[in-house]
């Protein structure tokens, strides 16, 4: 005597109607046997799998079994079919009463089993519960919510008193396809992960989503229920982004409502500034991070990490960036772990808030700067800046005021602000430190200067991302905070070298005017006095300073001459005039009157000579 329930499918109630439909509003995933009692003979069974519309219908046999019977063979090339699987939903057309309906097969055939054959098989996990999952080689997936299964107990031969010729025993599930959003196309080519032969084969390949302001203004996100994505289905790792894009003046706010992380070893952790981050106890990783991008080309800014389960609400802090990414990452899962350990769910909105930044502004590129930080009246507490230096081959070195904060709060000195500036470099924000605003200068580098002069094959970045965290309660007088920037390059030997530093320095930063160096070496008087000045400016004045002595001198030259001149030409009237006294005939109106001529002479010669003569325009 075999006791079955009235009620499963293991039981056929009327007589003829072997027919069965297996719906996803029931159940997501179930065991299916065939009918254990005696069929009349050539009896076909129908099972209906159907889901909803974004689901899929996976099917993996775990037991069959067949009694063959040699008299029943006509032919041994003869296929006796006994199962038939088919990928779609069979419609009925007619149902004759008292007879069985009519039906129009809207479905493709998959697989043809005949009575000496058996279907695919996934058997070891009746053997052992933490067995290697199913595969797609071991079982079968529709393309659609749609799959039928035809099923003939007893192809031929006579009814068995003892039961069916043939039984089976299958495992099914509903796969949701669901991801919400639309497709997304990365801004960054990401490294290439594997994918399970079944999302190759049936489903998309990528789990990315974006969600557009322009399509919704709220709405919830969540991990996929796609267990063809985790562990259960094949694949041991799974990584998700999910973009949101705002419009103009509008900011992305996030909430995350509920989220399970397999019960890694990891905790929650949140700073004074309100954002939340993982720390990580070791093992494999399983977290949420929350990113903001400023700018398309360069890589996501971190801001929010959880990595242990949330049972209730957590909002997140208002970011500046108009766009948001949420990252969600699994590591190593188990073969029998699948979105029932792993999920994650939140709601997104966009506000609209009046605040929208000119990130073009925010990205200062050159040899040297200076640039303010201040606090903002937006909701967005953390305000990033990009530094990008010049060329491939050179470095950045900032200067700020402040002191670095140390790791351990509990040993850091106090700090009169709760403003703080964080640096890091853009591939490398782990590596990030956080200053204190008020102090002494102090300096920071790009990533891999203390490894500028050793050859390494990984790719470094160079550009630093300054973000500035202004205090949760604006100061009653505006408060800003000078940072200043310059490029150096690694050489030995240079003409333009900071001591200090141990670094070159452009040329053109070099007695310009502007202390560079932290001892002001490049604008000493020993290092500038020697050296020409070779700005358009300073060869100007020369070349007019060499001019004007020029011609002063040869104006001066020229008057010389003329004076040597005249004085030349005087000397010898007065000589002629002398002579013509001594020597010559009284004159014939005053006859022999000596005195009159010599008082003539006496008044001619006693004129001093005049070099600067107004009556005429002569320089001289």
């Amino acid at each position: 005597v075999l006791y079955v329930n009235s009620n499963s499918q293991s039981y056929i109630r009327q007589p003829g109607r072997c027919e069965f439909i297996i719906s996803a509003f029931e159940s997501q995933t179930g065991e299916l046997e065939s009918p254990q009692h005696t069929l009349p003979p050539e009896s076909s069974c129908l099972y209906h799998f159907q889901g909803r519309r974004h689901e899929t219908v996976w099917v993996s046999f775990i037991k069959y079994h067949s009694a063959i019977d040699p008299t029943g063979f006509e032919s041994p090339a003869e296929c006796v079919t006994q199962l038939r699987i088919w990928d779609g939903r069979w419609s009925v057309t007619s149902r004759p009463y008292g007879a069985p309906p009519d039906y129009q097969r809207n479905a493709s055939l998959i697989e043809q089993i005949c009575r000496e054959e058996v279907p695919r098989l996934c058997s070891r996990s009746l053997v052992a519960k933490g067995s290697r999952p199913c595969s797609t080689q071991e079982s079968y997936l529709s393309t659609g919510s749609d799959l039928t299964i035809e099923y003939r107990p007893s192809p031929i031969g006579t009814a068995r008193l003892y039961g069916p010729a043939s039984a089976f025993k299958l495992r099914y599930e509903f796969v949701d396809n669901s991801l919400g959003g639309a497709p997304l196309e990365p801004l960054v080519a990401p490294s290439a992960m594997p994918e399970p032969a079944a999302l190759v084969q049936f489903h998309p390949k990528s789990c990315d989503r974006v969600f557009r302001s322009s399509s919704a203004s709220r709405g919830i996100f969540r991990s996929p229920s796609n267990v063809f994505m985790y562990g259960r289905g094949g694949s041991p790792n799974i990584s998700c982004i999910i973009r949101f894009e705002a419009s103009g003046g509008e900011s992305v706010r996030l909430t995350i409502t509920r989220a399970r992380f397999g019960g890694r070893s990891c905790q929650n952790l949140q700073n004074r500034s309100g954002r939340w981050h993982c720390n990580h106890h070791g093992g494999p990783v399983s977290d949420l991070r929350i990113s903001e991008v400023p700018w398309t080309d360069v890589s996501p800014l971190p801001r929010d990490c959880l990595c242990s389960d949330v049972s209730g609400s957590i909002t997140l802090a208002p970011l500046a960036a108009s766009i948001v990414e949420v990252k969600f990452t699994t590591l190593q899962m188990e073969v029998d772990q699948d979105f029932r350990d792993f999920y994650f769910e939140g709601r997104y909105e966009f506000a609209r808030d009046g605040c929208e930044t000119d990130w073009s502004e925010r990205r200062l590129r050159g040899r040297s700067g200076d640039a303010y930080l201040k606090p903002t009246p937006c909701p967005a507490l953390i305000q990033p800046w990009l530094l990008e230096p010049e060329t491939d081959s050179s470095y950045l070195v900032l200067k700020l005021k402040g002191f670095w904060m140390p790791p351990l709060l509990q040993s850091a000195p106090p700090c009169p602000t709760d403003a703080r500036i964080t640096v890091y470099s853009t591939n490398n924000p782990k590596n990030s430190r956080d200053l204190c605003p008020s102090g002494p200068d102090v300096v920071a580098f790009s990533d891999g200067w203390d490894r500028a002069y050793e050859f390494s094959a990984m790719e470094i970045s160079k550009s630093l991302i300054i973000e500035f965290k202004s205090p949760r309660r604006p100061p009653v007088e505006l408060v800003e905070y000078k940072f200043s920037w310059m490029e150096i390059f690694p050489a030995h030997d240079c003409p333009h070298r900071c001591q200090e530093l141990q670094a070159c320095i452009p040329s053109e930063l070099w007695c310009d005017g502007k202390v560079h160096c932290p001892s002001g070496q490049d604008e000493s008087p020993t290092e500038c006095d020697l050296r020409l000045p070779l700005s358009p400016l300073h060869v100007g004045l020369a070349a007019a300073t060499l001019t004007l002595v020029l011609s002063l001198a040869a104006g001066l030259t020229a008057c010389a001459r003329r004076k040597r001149g005249e004085k030349k030409h005087l000397q010898s009237v007065h000589l002629d005039a002398a002579g013509r006294a001594g020597y010559g005939q009284p004159h014939p109106h005053h006859g022999a009157g000596y005195p009159h001529a010599n008082h003539h002479l006496t008044s001619s010669h006693a004129l001093t000579p005049l070099y600067l003569d107004p009556s005429k325009d002569s320089f001289c």
